[in-house]
């Protein structure tokens, strides 16, 4: 009798370490049995199809949760699932989508049920995709070097394409770049800069722009009273018959420049019969090349009015 417990206490005792670790692990598979019986909640993708000429404007969720039973695939993987909302017949407006456990799509034989899915309701806002095109606008920061200007600047292209929701579209007039910093420059300069837009549903073409901007030395400004010459008709005269023209000339400019420099023509329509008063604006032009830093500023006035020489009507 004293011999079986011995041997019984020795059996007990021999690698009672690897013992204990089977035990351990008995109980640890187990529980992942028990656990895969039971009820759990996963984290599914959402997949919303709407028109291709609508778009969603509200916020919605990436995911959603779903309260399901059942195990894993042999593989210990769990299956591909999502949850599907087909709005390809819904209008413009908002839309409420209950969500239920028929939603979600699973493959054949994973041996998942699902009972339940968080939130139960979604809402979402569907707005018609509109396009225009509208002018750029490049912003500027700062000023130029002191004894220097900005003279103009120029973006190719400079009317672009967009496309949205009507709520984000129709409101825009132009589009905006990111800005450029002209502080302290004193030469011209090329850039391409990005577009800034506030909506994240807008889109554009082209998604940049090449900017010029043109700086130069400061220039002043000299005004000429320029006589007003008719074309196209004999007998007409304008009036008023001269224009004033500001120029805006670089102060590094050493050569002479005086009215005789520059001509103001009125052209008659041709493509109508001749009334007894024409408003037209008149062209002003330089009689030859100048510094091509020379500009025009203005005329004014910006129109004339052709009058018959003798026996005004």
């Amino acid at each position: 009798m004293r011999t079986l417990l011995n041997y019984a206490r020795e059996l007990l005792v021999r690698n009672w370490w690897l013992k204990f670790a089977g035990l351990l692990l008995a109980y640890i598979l187990w529980l992942l049995v028990r656990s895969g019986e039971g009820e759990r909640i996963i984290t599914v993708p959402l997949v919303v199809q709407i028109p291709r000429n609508m778009e969603i404007v509200s916020e919605r969720p990436a995911t959603v949760e779903a309260s399901v039973l059942g195990v894993p695939n042999l593989a210990g993987n769990m299956p591909n699932m999502a949850y599907a909302i087909n709005l390809q017949a819904a209008g413009e407006g908002e839309l409420t989508v209950p969500l239920t456990p028929q939603g979600i799509r699973t493959s054949p034989g994973s041996g998942i049920t699902v009972v339940r899915v968080s939130p139960a309701r979604l809402t979402f806002l569907l707005e018609r995709v509109v396009s225009k095109d509208v002018p750029v606008k490049v912003p500027l920061l700062g000023v130029t070097a002191e004894g220097f200007d900005l003279y103009k600047v120029t973006c190719q292209p400079d009317i672009v394409h967009i496309i949205g929701p009507r709520s984000d579209i129709n409101p825009l007039k132009e589009v905006a770049t990111d800005p450029l910093s002209i502080a302290g420059r004193k030469r011209s300069f090329q850039q391409t800069v990005n577009f800034n837009l506030q909506g994240d549903d807008i889109h554009i073409s082209p998604v940049t722009v090449e900017v010029d901007v043109q700086i130069g030395v400061h220039r002043a400004g000299r005004t000429f009273r320029i006589p007003v010459v008719v074309l196209g008709e004999e007998g007409l005269a304008a009036s008023p018959p001269f224009v004033s023209v500001s120029l805006l000339v670089p102060v590094t400019f050493k050569g002479r420049l005086a009215a005789e420099d520059l001509t103001a023509t009125a052209s008659v329509p041709s493509d109508k019969p001749l009334p007894n008063r024409v408003v037209v604006k008149p062209e002003v032009k330089f009689r030859k090349d100048l510094e091509a830093d020379i500009v025009i500023k203005q005329v004014n006035p910006e129109v004339v009015t052709l009058l018959h020489k003798t026996g005004k009507k």
